[in-house]
């Protein structure tokens, strides 16, 4: 591994200085289970033929993490052709300004460069990332914290001598090496990968071209004109359907794009059934991918007195960073596990220093949170990156209200993180010892006698049936220990597992006191103390 990423340091008000964690190289974004999946559905509906529409938040094609997914699905395809955008980019609006030219767009590869390339990398392209290792040594935090490439270009439209911008379709058919009609040069392109070609020129069939046909990219955050794109998808979509062609055999477009860039008021005009398909950058992230991210960061093995406490560290991390992945490592690695309140430091610590902004008011319905895109309601949030949809909620990206110490939200979502990993195992310490219960029992004690005594009060006070051995809870298990021939040690064990139950059942999270002896309790066998 040759790059090496440089720790920073950061202080929790009131503890020490605790380096945070280096974050993963920009390439393995895309190898998370959530981005993998929707990359996954965006290719399955190209390759059959499907034009689609892609939607991200304002705030990922602004630190450049649109781009970076959009040049991953790229690579992907066969053949995928970039169409330049009609912004001109930095370095190009510097040129004309000297030279008082009017140059067309900058165009890009017409096919992604694989890493097993031998042509030499440029480094003084905007776009060249060097990753020859699992992390990014120049900005160690830049892949998940809004550094995953060069932002857009911005600055004034390009255009020809007679002062005009540069049509979209001109700038498709420069890109295709035509003078004119980009559509049809498409077309011919589809058929000569089917051989279905009407010329047997040669330069037809000895090309070295793709087996597939063109996936048209337009980035619509480098355009000017909603109605220009949506009229190149409406005349694209009226060609390719007459040309005889079946629709996976026919070229198709792709248009990344802001709300803004393209209302989706602008596709359904006059393009008749199902001719696009709209995929949004929401319900991406998953509780996986921070689990993932952690695992990847995880120290060497420890021991099972560590283990535990670890995984629920772990968990917590997660539930409490939600959609915001940026956040999981660096939080991770200040806090190093506690109580809440050492939790709302570290995480301060880690958020930007500019204040939430509390205008929108976050729906709670279910059907908001698993629909496939943000409802009008959360749209103006979701566009500016506000919120998005996390583990069947709609949840605010970045974490500014847990810092309320008025609140009691962030010890909600601390127990939910405990009971997640804790319950499995207080379940499974309970099984463990009703197994055990008929040989413990005391002397002239019968089984019979034991699950009358290990009722609870409710149960006896509305005379409801008596419960069998096997649906004895944790403190029903406690409450008749007296029958059982027990160790001091194993008694207070069961004192710990019952209080953490109850806690966890009210929502209240346990202290790290709580957690050690309820750690010790679930990592010791009864059968090994006899």
């Amino acid at each position: 591994m040759t790059n090496r990423a440089q720790n920073t340091q950061a202080a929790v008000p009131g503890e020490g200085a605790i380096p945070f964690f280096p974050l993963p190289a920009k390439r393995d974004l895309a190898h998370l289970p959530g981005p993998r999946r929707h990359l996954e559905r965006l290719e399955r509906d190209l390759r059959t033929g499907v034009n689609c529409v892609w939607y991200f938040p304002d705030t990922m094609v602004d630190s450049g993490r649109a781009e970076f997914f959009l040049r991953e699905l790229m690579s992907r395809l066969e053949e995928s052709l970039s169409v330049p955008g009609a912004i001109m980019p930095t370095e190009h609006r510097s040129r004309a300004t000297d030279t008082g030219a009017n140059p067309l767009p900058a165009q890009r590869s017409g096919s992604v460069l694989l890493e097993n390339s031998s042509s030499p990398a440029d480094l003084s392209d905007p776009w060249h990332e060097e990753e020859d290792g699992f992390f990014d040594a120049d900005d160690p935090y830049g892949a998940l914290l809004g550094s995953a490439g060069t932002p857009p270009p911005t600055g004034p439209s390009i255009t020809r001598e007679a002062g005009l911008p540069v049509p979209l379709a001109d700038r498709l058919a420069k890109e295709l090496g035509v003078e004119s009609a980009p559509l049809n040069e498409l077309l011919r392109r589809a058929r000569r990968s089917r051989g279905t070609s009407d010329t047997d020129s040669p330069e037809d069939s000895d090309d070295g071209s793709a087996d597939t046909p063109p996936t048209v990219v337009v980035r619509g955050w480098e355009e000017q004109s909603a109605e220009e794109m949506g009229s190149l998808l409406r005349a694209a979509h009226a060609t390719f359907r007459e040309s005889g062609l079946s629709a996976e055999h026919r070229p198709r477009f792709l248009f990344a794009a802001r709300i803004r860039d393209l209302p989706n008021t602008v596709l359904g005009a006059g393009l008749g059934h199902n001719p696009v398909t709209t995929h949004w950058w929401w319900r991406v992230w998953t509780r996986l991918d921070s689990e993932v991210l952690l695992a990847w960061r995880s120290d060497s093995p420890a021991g099972a007195d560590q283990a535990l406490p670890d995984r629920v560290a772990d968990a917590v991390v997660a539930e409490v960073c939600g959609p915001d992945v940026d956040r999981t490592l660096l939080l991770r690695g200040l806090w190093k596990g506690g109580d809440v309140e050492s939790l709302r430091r570290a995480l301060a610590a880690t958020l930007p220093a500019q204040a939430a902004d509390g205008r929108q008011k976050r729906p709670h319905r279910m059907s908001t949170a698993h629909a496939s895109s943000p409802s009008a309601e959360v749209l103006d949030a979701w566009a500016d990156g506000s919120v998005d949809s996390w583990d069947g909620r709609v949840r605010p990206v970045l974490a500014h209200r847990l810092l309320d110490t008025t609140s009691g939200e962030l010890s909600v979502l601390v127990c939910h993180a405990q009971n997640r990993v804790l319950l499995p195992l207080l379940e499974e310490a309970r099984t463990s010892l009703i197994d055990l219960v008929p040989s413990l029992l005391r002397k002239g004690i019968s089984l019979d006698y034991f699950c009358q005594q290990a009722q609870s009060d409710h149960r006896v006070k509305n005379k409801l049936p008596a419960a069998s051995l096997a649906e004895l809870e944790i403190g029903d298990l406690a409450r008749a220990a007296r029958l059982l021939v027990l160790t001091t040690e194993q008694r207070e064990r069961l004192k710990d597992l019952k209080r953490a139950r109850n806690l966890l059942s009210h929502l209240q999270p346990l202290s790290q006191g709580h957690l050690n002896s309820v750690t010790q309790a679930l990592t010791t066998d009864w059968v090994g103390d006899n």
